[in-house]
């Protein structure tokens, strides 16, 4: 793939968005913001904190406290109410709700649940309990937070040959900041779930270079200069998808469009393949085993819904969005033979053959039998195995590229991108429409 040939999508490079010419703004927020930590402490029943560096205090039910390097909070449920021990003292009742490590001098804490290895956060912590679990917050500067952002969403290893492309996903992560903190709202949450991954110090790295670089620089709409809402997903399978496609609001700034260069690149996200037999696919949905499986889709390729039909006559119909998350691979490694997004076609195959010889499923056949390979009519689901007992009812075929919503920047097409020798600003002029960027 040339240049040239993908120019002919970016003909505004060629006028003065080419340079993205930055514009001054005024500041969209403070310098601290505030991070509800909720991606793996959501429900902390019991947490440890230790200073890892610096100076703080412990403030607690209004006496104020040192709390230097080495000092340690653990925090808890004793049965009545929310209890606390300091630096290995006696345990305490908590008379109030809240307590804060605030720094005189801040730095960095570590934070650690029997559960889970120890998180280290720079800046401040607020505790709160709230009914069975404590609610932590993390008071932090925003361009630290974002150095805890950018290579959890993309990587570390990206700086190299893919270094534009972090610079990209740093001006992206701090717009998604901005605008999700703006008009009275104080917090933002560490989930990639409800807004963007955020994983503290540990994972600082070569992208921590990429927020430095684009320090201040968000993007913002041409014509109100207000901050965009600047989505992002890891591959978009080759098409961009309409913001209203998917939440149902139509965003300028986010429209659909060919993405040829998410095509080719990230392995498993790039090509995937699920199977799922009938019996297996119609029980999930309420359904005898399926017989046909109806896709109707948006322009863009990408399935709209999806109707089912079993061997009786009764059908289904469910959104995308449903029948993805039925088999989506939360909390696992993505690989090839997963349910990864709503980028896919279907195909139903008869089981009445004893073996199974289509491209690359015999990859996956043979990991669940070494000799000659299962029964096609065994076969239950990519995620669920084989069964004992064969079925007569065939199997269903998703075969799938792409990973996530789609919407804005393709995380794996602008690390092409980069790798082709495009800058930062000509990968967010692609694949954000009619922005430039700012200053704040």
């Amino acid at each position: 793939m040339t240049r040239m040939m993908c120019r002919l999508r970016l003909p505004f490079l060629c006028a003065a968005l080419l340079i993205l010419v930055l514009i001054q703004a005024k500041p969209c927020q403070a310098k601290e913001i505030a991070v509800e930590l909720v991606w793996k402490l959501g429900q902390a029943g019991w947490v440890e904190i230790t200073v890892e560096k610096g100076d703080y205090q412990l403030i607690l039910d209004n006496t104020t406290r040192k709390f230097p390097v080495g000092s340690t909070l653990q925090v808890g449920w004793g049965g009545w109410g929310p209890v606390l021990r300091i630096n290995h003292e006696d345990f305490q009742v908590l008379k109030g709700s809240v307590l804060e490590i605030k720094g005189i001098n801040s730095e960095s804490l570590s934070v650690k649940t029997p559960q889970d290895k120890a998180a280290v956060y720079r800046g401040d912590l607020q505790l709160s309990w709230q009914s069975s679990h404590w609610k932590l917050v993390n008071k932090v500067d925003s361009e630290d937070y974002l150095k805890g952002v950018v290579p959890t969403e993309m990587s570390n290893e990206w700086a190299s040959g893919g270094s534009e492309a972090l610079k990209a996903q740093a001006v992206a992560a701090r717009t998604f900041l901005i605008k999700h903190t703006e008009n009275g709202k104080k917090a933002i949450t560490d989930s990639p779930d409800i807004d963007q991954a955020y994983a503290g110090k540990l994972v600082e790295g070569q992208a921590s270079i990429a927020v430095d670089a684009t320090q201040g620089e968000i993007l913002v709409d041409d014509q109100s200069q207000k901050p965009i809402e600047a989505l992002y997903s890891s591959h978009s399978g080759g098409y961009t998808e309409d913001a209203k496609n998917v939440w149902g609001n139509s965003d300028i700034n986010n429209v659909s469009h060919p993405d040829p260069y998410s095509l080719g690149v990230g392995g498993a996200a790039n090509q995937w393949r699920f199977i799922a037999s009938a019996p297996v696919l119609g029980s999930t949905f309420g359904l005898g085993p399926v017989q046909k499986v109806e896709l109707d889709k948006f322009p863009s390729g990408r399935v709209k819904s999806v109707r089912m039909v079993d061997e009786s006559g009764k059908s289904k119909t469910v959104t995308a969005r449903v029948f993805v998350k039925t088999f989506y691979p939360f909390g696992q490694p993505i690989q090839k033979f997963a349910f990864l997004g709503s980028f896919f076609e279907a195909e139903r195959i008869a089981t009445s053959q004893s073996s199974f010889k289509k491209s690359g499923l015999t990859v996956f056949l043979g990991a669940l039998e070494k000799e000659q390979g299962p029964l096609l009519s065994k076969i239950m689901s990519s995620s669920k195995g084989q069964s004992i007992d064969s079925q007569p009812f065939g199997v269903f075929i998703f075969e799938g590229r792409g990973w996530g919503h789609g919407v804005g920047m393709s995380q794996w097409g602008a690390y092409h991108m980069s790798q082709l020798g495009y800058s930062y600003q000509e990968i967010l002029s692609f694949y954000y429409n009619k922005t430039l960027l700012s200053k704040t």
